[in-house]
């Protein structure tokens, strides 16, 4: 790996490491002490991708909703089905409902016109040699990606409003943290404060029969309000902040890396490409899960009542720095959108938008020098980013 590649990662690293440096520092010190540990008071740390993966695909031994997993921080929020708080035989029932409705073509047809000319923009503007904050810019695609969805009318509703509403559903994370097991009662009254924009636009789109809409969609595959208003709940939780973590990230490393001053498009495997991006990024450090039956993970015998701790991030980061023209270890490919049944429904939303800004990118600026100008890292999150990454390309 060259040294601009190798200066990328340390970056990238920094910023991940300074989201929660107490919490990060302290799994990443005990997972020294093996591929799975066992940490008193807070649960089973596992550390290795093929482990990882191996917990993530048994949901015989291990589960969302057993007690330590992730059904304990989302159910007071989402107030019914919602895939983050579900698993078992209801969860295979409603994901196989779901996928075929969020696929790539569908959400294509949705939101797709609205992220290519939010990626047209920031192509636009950087051509032109503005100094662009692409975090900005991002939350914006973003919000106007949810609200989209939600039922929002964006050519009627002014960019501060949707920020706000982004902002609302991203504030929800600030509670989780790695030695809690679930939300305190004042928190889940702020959640749900907060969400009440959202959801009245999602009711008023299911009520209003409103076209393009996923309440609309998901109306016509039967599904109640109440079910609407927690998937869609869901969706905006797990899937937003991966974006606006991943996309500022991964523009770090194509810039510092010199990955877009060096690529030649006619060689570029654009995916494999995104793969190695999400890899060295992964958003969120920890996934939960709880302990249905007695097993082992390795050779740690575990029992009803231990939570998992599957550090995604480190798992990832065993496969060393980034570096895009190594294949994909096949135990960590997409494992930060989880595996086997409960694989992320909102991948399809989150690669559709990070597969467009960054094919805008290399197919404007391919060949040429882009510089960063100013970064600030974004602290007290699970969700490592930056707050502000400016950037700057001579103007064509």
């Amino acid at each position: 790996m060259n040294k601009q590649l190798k200066q990328a990662t340390k970056n990238d690293r920094r910023v991940s490491l300074l989201s929660r440096p107490l919490e990060l520092s302290f799994i990443r010190m005990m997972s020294t002490f093996g591929p799975v540990v066992r940490i008193p008071f807070i649960g089973i740390l596992v550390s290795d991708g093929a482990t990882l993966r191996s917990v993530l695909m048994d949901t015989e031994h291990f589960s969302k909703t057993a007690p330590g997993g992730t059904s304990d921080l989302w159910d007071p929020i989402l107030r019914g089905p919602g895939l983050l708080n579900m698993s078992g035989v209801d969860h295979l029932a409603l994901k196989r409902k779901l996928t075929p409705l969020f696929n790539g073509k569908v959400l294509d047809e949705m939101v797709g016109d609205t992220v290519r000319q939010s990626a047209i923009e920031l192509v636009d503007k950087l051509s032109s040699g503005e100094k662009v904050d692409v975090v900005a810019h991002i939350e914006l695609m973003a919000a106007r990606v949810v609200c989209t969805l939600s039922g929002y009318d964006i050519a009627a509703t002014d960019e501060q409003e949707l920020l706000t509403q982004l902002d609302r559903a991203r504030g929800l994370l600030r509670f989780v943290k790695l030695t809690r097991k679930e939300l305190r009662p004042h928190e889940v009254e702020i959640a749900i404060k907060e969400l009440e924009s959202i959801h009245q636009k999602i009711s008023e789109a299911y009520e209003a029969n409103k076209v393009g809409t996923i309440p609309y969609l998901l109306k016509q595959y039967e599904f109640s309000k109440v079910e609407v208003t927690s998937i869609i709940t869901a969706l905006i939780i797990a899937g937003t902040e991966t974006v606006i973590s991943h996309l500022p990230r991964f523009v770090q490393l194509l810039i510092t890396g010199e990955v877009i001053k060096t690529t030649d498009l006619e060689k570029l495997d654009l995916e494999e490409l995104l793969q190695e991006g999400l890899r060295v990024t992964v958003p969120t450090p920890v996934m939960l899960r709880g302990v249905t039956s007695p097993a082992k993970i390795g050779k740690v015998s575990v029992k009803p009542g231990d939570r998992i701790l599957l550090a995604t991030t480190l798992a990832c980061r065993a496969a060393g720095g980034f570096n895009p023209e190594r294949a994909m270890p096949k135990e960590l490919r997409n494992i930060w959108f989880g595996a086997g049944i409960h694989l992320c429904i909102g991948m399809p939303l989150a690669q559709l938008e990070i597969r467009e800004v960054t094919r805008e990118l290399l197919n404007r600026f391919a060949g040429k020098d882009i510089k960063i100008v100013e970064s600030k890292i974004r602290t007290g999150t699970l969700t490592a980013g930056y707050s502000k990454l400016v950037v700057q390309c001579e103007p064509s």
